[in-house]
């Protein structure tokens, strides 16, 4: 449907706009879902106040985006061929030279290269002369390649903070007193956190998708079955189902809106 819309178009510009508007909307339920679980134990366990943890967290959410970088983002784009990249850039000499057909598609094409230079920079049975220059290689693309404007970032941890002061009540009784038999200790919440972060920041340096909730309501489920206390059945099915549902049907919905576009 969108592939007869001209390029520049009222249409076309509406389309990018609605997409702001549900990217900005998923941010902010993503805070109340997603980044609640994060300062879930610090305000269960009252090592922080309510208003201060949501600060912190929105705080650390954009440094985290600006230090660790956008790692995790772009290693689940990776899809596009290096071969179509090698033959849009034969005879560019600039940026300007790029068809403008071929740009939506160039920075996917660098990323699928980066992924092979990064496997060729770490295989086995190269020179180590190889090796360093497909090292090199990839560190160089790299700065080009991961790229996200400052206002997006600033939008993305805003969105994400105000999500989590709206909706974090709810996610922190779910963790602090519904998914272990007993209620969270601060032993617990410190256990549980010190594993997440060690989780999440080798992932948001490597590059691996890792999902805040997953990693939290795992630790604290560790420290739960560690101290002999157990899980509540209930809670833990439903997280489970919830889990194990999420991926395929947002596969079978994605995949029906890109049809209906396309």
């Amino acid at each position: 449907m969108l592939s007869f819309v001209a390029q520049g178009s009222p249409t076309v510009i509406g389309f990018l706009l609605v997409c702001l508007a549900l990217v900005l909307a998923f941010e902010f339920s993503n805070g109340f879902h997603d980044t609640a679980n994060a300062v879930a134990t610090v305000i269960y366990a009252n090592s922080l106040k309510p208003l201060y943890a949501v600060v912190w967290s929105g705080l650390m959410n954009f440094l985290g985006v600006i230090i660790g970088g956008i790692a995790v983002a772009y290693a689940l784009v990776q899809v596009a061929a290096a071969r179509k990249l090698a033959e849009t850039f034969s005879a560019v000499k600039s940026a300007g030279d790029i068809p403008e057909a071929e740009r939506p598609a160039v920075r996917n094409d660098l990323d699928q290269v980066l992924s092979e230079l990064k496997t060729a920079s770490e295989a086995k049975g190269i020179s180590k002369e190889d090796k360093e220059t497909a090292k090199s290689t990839h560190d160089l693309t790299m700065k080009s390649v991961q790229y996200a404007p400052w206002w997006v970032r600033i939008l993305s941890a805003a969105c994400l903070g105000l999500g989590t002061m709206v909706g974090y009540r709810r996610i922190v009784t779910t963790l602090g007193e519904r998914l272990g038999k007993q209620k969270l200790v601060p032993a617990q919440g410190g256990s549980a956190e010190l594993a997440a972060a060690a989780v999440i920041g080798v992932a948001g340096f490597t590059g691996f998708p890792v999902s805040t909730t997953h990693v939290v309501t795992g630790g604290i489920s560790g420290t739960m079955v560690g101290s002999g206390a157990g899980l509540q059945p209930a809670t833990a099915w439903q997280i489970a189902t919830a889990w194990v549902l999420t991926l395929p049907a947002t596969i079978v919905l994605s995949g029906g809106l890109f049809y209906l576009l396309s």
